[in-house]
């Protein structure tokens, strides 16, 4: 186990009987969709060009969520 998982482990078991099964759920729930989010070698490629786009603009957060369909 890398050092990390181990110090939090240790700090997973320092939570009550009830957390510790919510972070278990949060890691398997994690674990078992992990592989959903990957990108692609083509997607990963069009975010870098766009991050160097030294003309790239930005969208609000209210925009965005505006653009999904998803306001208040």
């Amino acid at each position: 186990m890398s050092e990390l998982f181990d110090q939090t482990i240790a700090k997973v078991k320092q939570l009550s009987a009830e957390e510790q099964e919510q972070a278990a759920y949060a890691l398997i729930d994690y674990l078992d969709s992990k592989d959903e989010f990957q990108l692609s070698d083509e997607q990963l490629a069009e975010i870098s060009r766009r991050i160097a786009d030294p003309d790239r603009t930005f969208v609000s957060y209210e925009e965005t969520r505006r653009l999904l369909g998803l306001q208040d």
